[in-house]
């Protein structure tokens, strides 16, 4: 069975690396394609942030290449 850090990296690297397509791309319309990925970026920090040790949690955002401040950008896109 998967762990809590490879289900998470995994999460994280399919949209991130979709929102990286989006961006490329730059068309229209994935534009909500876009709010809705980092939305669900930053419930993923969360969940990390919930579940992993601090270890864990510090080797999956070095792993994943996301300082703080975009961690906490991801995090912001959270709606309330």
């Amino acid at each position: 069975m998967t762990n809590i850090f490879e289900t998470l990296q995994t999460l994280f690297l399919q949209d991130l690396h979709e929102l990286h397509q989006s961006q490329k791309r730059r068309w229209l319309i994935l534009s909500m394609t876009r709010v809705v990925k980092e939305e669900h970026l930053g419930r993923c920090c969360y969940l990390a942030e919930e579940f992993l040790d601090p270890a864990d949690l510090h080797r999956l955002k070095h792993t994943l290449g996301l300082d703080e401040q975009r961690w906490r950008a991801f995090k912001a896109r959270v709606s309330g």
